[in-house]
């Protein structure tokens, strides 16, 4: 049932087509009215001297044979093979059934009821006379073994013949659904695209924290629109990925964002991922790592400049490379920069978890569109210096198939949090809407740190943790002792 309600506007168009196609054929189709007169086939008594029964298969063939269709058709003023695909006969009874086993219908169909009243009155006039033996000398007609009387004369028809409109339209309407839920299944059983936030989980084994819908201009909502729907949707993602990223040692979570295949909309939601985190006043750090697609520097309008694969490379500093973003506080940005022909010989571990280091120092979170998990390489390299990856998935676009092979090769990197974000659901749909974080999908904040302690290493001169994210008032705690106020954080980018 809920494979017929999402395609339920499939349902309805397929039943408006047949309904149409019904109407089509109704008046595609000539309408036809049916005159029938019936005759009485009697043994001529005087003439016979035992007993004698008509034969009434003989007398139905002799009632649409050429003598009788020749004498109607001349009444009629047509032809007789003309007139022999309109008229018929038929036995309108017998003896097993208690009906008449004498009397014969002679039945004419034509466009208009005068004209078939008129063929089937000629047709029966025809079919006596010749049985009668009309024209003949009496004596002829005395030794005539049979004798046929008119019991009914050609009826004028009221209606046409054929399946009525309103027993035509509901089979059309029948027909119609029928054939639009056969191609539902169909299209269901061919169709590998992702098609909701379960079927997502499933492929992930992990939990959907948010639908994001579809919306134009999808890499700049939270400054185009911060009231849409879309711009709602990032918000819950943020709040649902808060008390993952505080479980992070330290704080300056690296967050992963990471796509199965192309046009997945990965970029899309880094940016407003990035820019949702920085809403409330935290510091955060969006970084492109797809030097062969570069996208963000265009999406935020800060031109062309030294960036990530200058960083990688030492040619510059994260002061140098990291840009604020206009009219987002708190958010900068580290484009791509100079792509060489060398830029995938960068992507070494080490330099890696350098560089990120640095990063975690400076932000509370970063934030990494990184390229499709299958296609570069380099993926893999970001996913082992991550602390959380959030696979994005696009129901128009991504294949369950490819979703399955990209986190298999993301959780053979190493243990590490993974979520999905469901990417270009209908505005109407249901799925749009952010569920709550799924209590026996995910681990507690406390078991996620267990695990990140023994990926991450531990940060800070005295290894100390910040509880809170986002705020300009953090609160400290040193390991084995009690909280402690730190005050205002200058680099808190308030």
């Amino acid at each position: 049932m809920k494979l017929l309600r999402r395609y339920i506007l499939w349902l309805i168009a397929a039943t408006m087509a047949g309904i149409v196609g019904a109407l089509l054929i109704h008046v595609s189709l000539p309408a036809h009215y049916v005159s029938t007169a019936q005759v009485d086939v009697e043994p001529n008594i005087a003439a016979l001297t035992i007993d004698y029964a008509p034969n009434m298969v003989t007398e139905q063939q002799v009632a649409t044979s050429g003598v009788v269709l020749a004498r109607a058709a001349s009444a009629l003023g047509t032809t007789p093979s003309a007139l022999a695909k309109d008229l018929s006969a038929t036995i309108s009874g017998n003896s097993s059934t208690g009906g008449t086993a004498n009397v014969l219908g002679i039945s004419c169909q034509m466009p208009t009821a005068v004209s078939a009243q008129r063929c089937a009155a000629a047709a029966a006039t025809a079919y006596m006379a010749f049985r009668n033996d009309a024209g003949q000398p009496k004596a002829t007609q005395a030794h005539n073994p049979l004798h046929v009387t008119l019991v009914t004369a050609a009826t004028l028809p009221t209606t046409p013949t054929g399946v009525r409109l309103p027993i035509l339209l509901p089979i059309g309407a029948l027909l119609g659904l029928a054939l639009g839920i056969g191609a539902v299944f169909a299209r269901d059983y061919s169709d590998h695209r992702v098609r909701d936030r379960e079927d997502l989980e499933r492929c992930l084994a992990a939990p959907v924290l948010a639908a994001i819908p579809r919306a134009r201009h999808s890499r700049d909502i939270f400054r185009r629109r911060p009231l849409s729907q879309a711009a709602e949707s990032y918000r819950y993602l943020r709040e649902h990925l808060n008390p993952l990223i505080h479980s992070v040692p330290d704080g300056g979570a690296v967050l992963l964002v990471v796509g199965a295949q192309a046009d997945d909309g990965r970029t899309s939601v880094a940016a407003n991922l990035a820019a949702a985190l920085a809403e409330p006043g935290a510091r955060v750090l969006l970084v492109d790592a797809d030097p062969w697609h570069p996208s963000l520097s265009a999406a935020f309008d800060v031109g062309h400049r030294a960036g990530w694969s200058d960083l990688l490379a030492g040619r510059a500093s994260l002061d140098e490379v990291a840009v604020p973003v206009p009219r987002v506080s708190g958010l900068r940005l580290v484009t791509t920069g100079l792509v060489t022909a060398k830029s995938a010989e960068i992507f070494r571990e080490a330099r890696l978890a350098q560089v990120f280091q640095d990063m975690r120092a400076q932000a509370d979170v970063v934030v990494v569109a990184s390229a499709p998990v299958l296609e570069i390489s380099h993926a893999i390299a970001l996913a082992r210096v991550s602390d959380i990856v959030a696979m994005v998935a696009d129901v128009r676009h991504t294949n369950r198939e490819a979703v399955s092979a990209a986190v298999r090769e993301i959780r053979a990197t190493g243990p590490r949090i993974i979520i999905g974000v469901l990417r270009g659901v209908a505005t109407a749909n249901r799925q749009a809407r952010p569920a709550p974080m799924p209590a026996e999908s995910m681990a507690e904040a406390s078991e996620a740190q267990a695990i990140l302690a023994g990926v991450v290493p531990p940060r800070g001169p005295n290894g100390q943790q910040r509880e809170q994210f986002g705020a300009g008032h953090v609160r400290r705690r040193p390991r084995g002792g009690t909280e402690t106020d730190a005050g205002d954080d200058p680099g808190s980018g308030k």
